[in-house]
């Protein structure tokens, strides 16, 4: 029923520890396979509503909770991170749930087209890999301070309390055990969500962006030797400079195929990077405050602080290299020793054609790719260090406050 990628040759794509996770705990997010039954549509509609109703209750709990403690920082604050998460991926899960075919779509043609397999190129895949661990540190993090939350319950029975495992006030009664155990379990399903979303999407994103990185390093190196071959053995062409152009030809049309694939990450991610990246300030000031105010009860804050700080210099550093090496490609047009290829060449009015195709293939690449937020921020090493400075800065005044 749920969606599994498939490499070209039809065999399962190997997947990520928490991609995983993601695609077996998260139904609101993944999508299902295109032969799914329409039984199997209707349940993950029908779990689609049901989580959003209980994200709505959730937020209207904490919320009221927020309104309860106004007069007390101290209070308030304990209550503001889980509810600035609640917030952000009630936007993102859901945006993401009700379009999920669309993330089908993207994946099916990441896995068939861009995905770089180990067996192929072993190399440029450890490359990868290791660009991807501190995802997956973050990742770790995340569940750690989901597995806090989760004993949370668990300690309260022990102990005959009735306290829920984020700071809510609900509009009912919840002591009797069924319900408190059935507001347990739609908070749990809530946390599972909110985790599950937080190191799922984080590494399908830098999964695709890196292999994309990869395939664009693939190309040049491929541009490269070709030119350097046909240089070596340029004795044999009659005309060396078609025998340029139809390299440089194949090779822009591998390009554009790949600048095609960057603007569809860029569509389908936009909005939910720009949700990300508008409460990450928040969050890790809130997030801040509470462990810099009670370090021995908030345990699950600290983990989650740190796969929060974890995250946003991940999504930089990724935003970072995609940029770096789109910026590289121009110049790799430029560098491509087309100049060599002219003076070997005799014919002036083909050459004349040739540089200006070496002209159109600088300028079709004169502006780097970068991930944006519906384009008010470009996702960089820069913009996660200013989230960070300004965190920082919102936490020394509230701390100031107090």
């Amino acid at each position: 029923m749920l969606y599994r990628p498939r490499l070209p040759n039809g065999k399962k794509a190997p997947l990520s520890w928490p991609i995983v996770v993601f695609r077996l705990t998260n139904i609101i997010c993944w999508p299902l396979e295109d032969n799914a039954s329409w039984m199997a549509v209707v349940f993950d509609r029908f779990c689609w509503y049901l989580a959003f109703f209980i994200f709505v209750v959730t937020n209207d709990a904490e919320f009221r909770y927020l309104r309860v403690n106004i007069n007390n920082m101290d209070e308030m604050l304990t209550g503001v991170p889980t509810y600035l998460v609640l917030i952000e991926i009630h936007l993102r899960a859901f945006t993401l749930g009700w379009r999920k075919q669309d993330l089908r779509r993207l994946l099916a043609k990441f896995y068939r087209e861009i995905y770089i397999e180990k067996s192929v190129h072993p190399e440029i895949y450890k490359n990868i890999r290791s660009q991807l661990m501190p995802i997956f540190a973050l990742s770790s993090f995340y569940l750690t301070a989901l597995i806090s939350y989760i004993l949370l319950p668990i300690y309260f029975l022990s102990i005959g309390s009735r306290e829920l495992m984020y700071k809510m006030i609900p509009t009912f009664d919840y002591t009797p055990l069924w319900i408190y155990l059935l507001c347990c379990l739609s908070t749990l399903w809530v946390g599972f969500i909110v985790a599950t979303m937080m190191l799922g999407e984080a590494t399908v994103l830098s999964t695709l962006v890196f292999h994309l990185n990869g395939r664009y390093l693939m190309m040049r190196e491929k541009l490269m030797a070709k030119v350097e071959l046909l240089l070596e053995k340029r004795s044999r062409y009659e005309n060396i400079t078609e025998e340029y152009k139809k390299i440089l030809v194949e090779t822009l049309q591998e390009n554009v195929a790949l600048n095609r694939f960057a603007q569809e990450i860029q569509e389908e991610y936009s909005f939910r990077l720009f949700v990300m990246v508008a409460f990450m300030a928040a969050s890790l000031c809130a997030l801040g405050f509470k462990v810099y105010t009670s370090p021995i009860t908030s345990i699950g804050y600290i983990f989650w602080a740190i796969g929060k700080i974890q995250e946003i210099i991940a999504i930089g550093t990724m935003g970072s290299t995609i940029v770096t090496i789109t910026n590289q490609i121009s110049s790799m047009y430029y560098e491509s020793n087309w100049e060599l290829i002219v003076f070997q060449s005799a014919d002036a009015k083909a050459n004349a054609r040739l540089m200006k195709l070496v002209h159109l293939a600088i300028a079709t690449n004169s502006k780097p790719f970068s991930l944006t937020g519906l384009n008010f921020f470009t996702i960089s090493t820069t913009s996660a260090l200013a989230i960070l400075q300004g965190a920082g800065s919102y936490f020394t005044c509230l701390t100031s406050f107090r």
